[in-house]
């Protein structure tokens, strides 16, 4: 229930860091790790998702971690939505994350739908939210300056 078996192989996605400084390759691998950890433990507990980016609807029921990756990062906010086991047609998601990025890395889970669905997986004492914590507690400020 949200929790990751580090003890297991992990699923591990290449980050793509496009920044041009050291300061802002290092915001987006924590923003891309967040993001990745949040679908990964989406799709681990069954759900399938899609990627609106602000624009329109890239991909929607994927169960690919690679196919999120590849529709995740492409603009400056991203709706990572969540589907429960239902109609492939249907792109209306049961629920959403909503990914902000450019801002510390850590707080790129701007928002989600705060319902039961996605609580248990993103919410309080969750593995996402430890990994939050854990990153927001390490950030250093002063790395954006040097």
């Amino acid at each position: 229930m949200g929790s990751i078996d580090w003890k297991s192989k992990p699923k591990l996605s290449k980050l793509v860091l496009t920044g041009d400084t050291g300061a802002v390759k290092a915001r987006q691998r924590v923003e891309q790790t967040i993001a990745l950890t949040a679908a990964q433990v989406l799709l681990d507990a069954g759900f399938s998702l899609g990627v609106h980016d602000g624009e329109e609807l890239t991909i929607h029921h994927s169960k690919s971690i690679e196919k999120i990756k590849a529709a995740l990062f492409t603009t400056d906010e991203d709706c990572l939505y969540v589907y429960r086991k239902g109609n492939p047609k249907d792109t209306r998601p049961d629920g959403w994350v909503h990914l902000i990025y450019g801002n510390d890395g850590w707080d790129v889970i701007s928002d989600y739908s705060s319902v039961d669905l996605l609580d248990k997986y993103l919410g309080d004492g969750t593995a996402v939210q430890k990994l939050i914590d854990k990153l927001a507690d390490d950030y250093d400020p002063t790395l954006l300056f040097a």
